[in-house]
C-alpha cells in the first residue's frame, strides 16, 4: 500500500523560521522530506541547534521519523533521536481536510505520550507543535512549536510526482 497524497505536502526541504519552546529558542533548524521505497515510506530528517544557556551548554538536536502504511486503512510512525529518545507513534492520521496530519504515541512506561501535529499552511509554509502528556496531567502541553517555509521541493527538483494517492 502506498503513502497517502496529503502528505504530498511535506515533501522537500524546509527551514525553521522560529522554533522555540522547553529547550529554548533555536538559532537554526530545518527538517527534509522524502518518500522512499517506490513510495511506501515517507523520511523526515529533522535538526535543531540550541545556543548555550546557565543551564546547559549548546547543543545540536538531530532526528530521524519513518512514516509508513500498514494494512488498508492505518499509518504508524517510529522517530529516534541523538539523544537515544525512540517514539512509537501507532497511530499517524490527516486531517479530513487533507492540511495536516497529526501523531499520537503509546504511553510510555515510565514517561510521558508524545503528540506531533502539523498544519499544511498554503503556499510553502507549515506550523507543527510536539507536545507531551506528562503521568497524571489532564492534557498534552507543548514542549516545542516552530513556523516553517520550504526551500526546495522533490517535484521542484525532478518534476516527479512524489507519493500516489490511496485507492
Amino acid at each position: 500500500m502506498a503513502l497517502d497524497s496529503s502528505l504530498n505536502f511535506l515533501v522537500g526541504d524546509w527551514i525553521d523560521e522560529i522554533r522555540t519552546g522547553e529547550p529554548g529558542t533555536a538559532t537554526a533548524s530545518g527538517e527534509s522530506w522524502r518518500v522512499d521505497l517506490g513510495g511506501h515510506i515517507l523520511i523526515r530528517m529533522g535538526w535543531c541547534e540550541f545556543p548555550a544557556t546557565p543551564k546547559r551548554p549548546a547543543f545540536r538536536h538531530e532526528d530521524l521519523l519513518i512514516l509508513f502504511p500498514e494494512g488498508e486503512d492505518l499509518m504508524r510512525g517510529i522517530f529516534w533521536d541523538n539523544e537515544g529518545h525512540t517514539i512509537h507513534y501507532p497511530n499517524v492520521t490527516t486531517q479530513p481536510d487533507g492540511k495536516g496530519i497529526m501523531l499520537s504515541s503509546e504511553r510510555a512506561v515510565p514517561g510521558p505520550r508524545q503528540q506531533l501535529l502539523y498544519n499544511f499552511e498554503a503556499p510553502d509554509r507549515l506550523t507543527a507543535t510536539f507536545s507531551l502528556l506528562l503521568p497524571g496531567a489532564p492534557d498534552f502541553a507543548p514542549y516545542l512549536t516552530w513556523t516553517a517555509r520550504r526551500t526546495k521541493s522533490d517535484t521542484q527538483q525532478s518534476g516527479n510526482v512524489v507519493v500516489s494517492s490511496r485507492p
